[in-house]
């Protein structure tokens, strides 16, 4: 009995509890419309993202623009004393949830907390981006610990219920009681 239970932990439950907080986590990205600047706070040093939502609701009204950020559109990232920050291109993420989507432009390497300016300019319609920290290996470590954990728990449960199962059979050809 103790197998199937440590059985089912590993199958269902673990994978449910590895996975909600994925669906669940309440977004910290800081979203704006652009052409503009917004000032952002930082918490915590890391690698932060901005991202154009080009299907998105923002303030009440749809947004379906191109992927693609039109030409000429000029990033300036800056920290609180003014300095430019090195804003390094990076296309290759992408994200759809509950009929909004979003793609990568960029991401800049936060030292130090506080507040940063994001100033976007060009363009000639307005666009909604959004600003904030990756969570890609926050989300790898759910996942990746999660398939352990599932495994590990699963074969213990597996384990647990051959040896009941052995000492099931051994216990009924001596006739005697299950210990």
């Amino acid at each position: 009995m103790v197998g199937v239970v440590f059985f089912i932990l590993g199958v269902v439950v673990i994978p449910i509890l590895c996975v909600l907080p994925i669906i669940l986590e309440k977004s910290n990205e800081v979203s704006f419309k652009v052409p503009g600047t917004q000032t952002v706070k930082i918490e915590q040093p890391g690698r932060y993202y901005l991202w154009n939502d080009f299907r998105t609701v923002f303030d009440g009204k749809s947004y379906n623009r191109s992927k693609a950020i039109p030409d000429g559109m000029e990033i300036k990232i800056r920290n609180a004393d003014g300095t430019l920050l090195p804003f390094i291109s990076d296309t290759s993420t992408s994200s759809t949830s509950n009929g909004s989507a979003k793609n990568s432009i960029g991401y800049v390497e936060i030292k130090n907390s506080g507040e940063l300016k994001v100033t976007i300019s060009g363009g000639d319609e307005a666009r909604i981006f959004s600003f904030g920290p990756s969570n890609l290996l926050k989300i790898f470590a759910l996942i990746f610990g999660g398939i352990g954990l599932s495994l590990f728990v699963t074969m213990i449960g597996m384990g647990l219920s051959i040896w009941g199962i052995i000492k099931l059979v051994r216990s009924s050809k001596t006739g005697g009681a299950v210990r």
